[in-house]
């Protein structure tokens, strides 16, 4: 039975859907807008490398790609879960959507994984060239304009994504010790900085601090080591 598996795939964006198509069995695919990549999403706020489909012995795996957060939910063995840049998957029979949280608009992956699941669809497969140029991702970041203060604020909250830390029980108040300000104080400027950001996004809103700090320092890069005060950045 496991032999005979087959995948399906869809884009899903805000403008519409592409698909479905047929995930190859034994080859990889991989999904970005990296041209030559097998499903080619040349939106300009897509990053170049999204995920990839990995098969294996028993199925498929999708690997995160370097930027964007994966958010699966398959009503299944996963349930509803974020994993993180770099993160392998095992995809289960049956259905699951695969979307991307911090992007600026709607991009998710419809999965359907079931004997025949693929009959009679194209199979993609990548014709990537290393040749071809890329450009970089415009992300809505770009437009928004942070005070030197408010850049501080979001680096401190965030210096476990800048140095690679263990993530404090609560990031508000360990910034706030950190800056000598009240806690209150933090989250008034977190809350300014996230409003700031979503005003300048086509999609869904960025609802969680969390969610704020990944898009500015791990997809976006907007805030960086550098925007840490001086005895962080000796820490790191």
């Amino acid at each position: 039975m496991e032999d005979e598996l087959q995948a399906r795939v869809t884009l899903k964006l805000a403008d519409g859907k592409r698909g479905p198509f047929g995930v190859p069995r034994w080859d990889v695919m991989s999904v970005g807008r990296t041209q030559g990549y097998a499903l080619h999403i040349p939106n300009r706020w897509v990053p170049n490398k999204l995920c990839r489909f990995l098969p294996y012995d028993l199925g498929w795996v999708v690997q995160v790609g370097p930027r964007a957060r994966m958010r699966v939910d398959d009503g299944g063995q996963v349930g509803s879960h974020v994993f993180d840049r770099g993160a392998v998957v095992a995809l289960q029979q049956g259905r699951a959507l695969l979307s991307f949280p911090e992007l600026d608009d709607h991009c998710a992956l419809g999965v359907v994984i079931g004997a025949d699941a693929a009959a009679g669809l194209e199979e993609l497969h990548d014709t990537f060239i290393d040749e071809h140029p890329r450009s970089p991702t415009a992300y809505a970041a770009r437009a928004v304009v942070m005070t030197p203060k408010q850049r501080q604020v979001v680096a401190t909250t965030f210096a476990y994504l800048l140095l690679g830390t263990k993530k404090p029980v609560n990031i508000t108040a360990s910034a706030a010790a950190a800056l000598g300000q009240n806690e209150q104080a933090i989250k008034s400027a977190l809350g300014k900085v996230r409003a700031k950001v979503n005003a300048e996004r086509w999609g869904p809103d960025l609802e969680s601090y969390e969610q704020l700090g990944h898009y500015l320092i791990h997809l976006t890069r907007n805030v960086t080591w550098d925007d840490l005060p001086e005895d962080l950045r000796r820490q790191g």
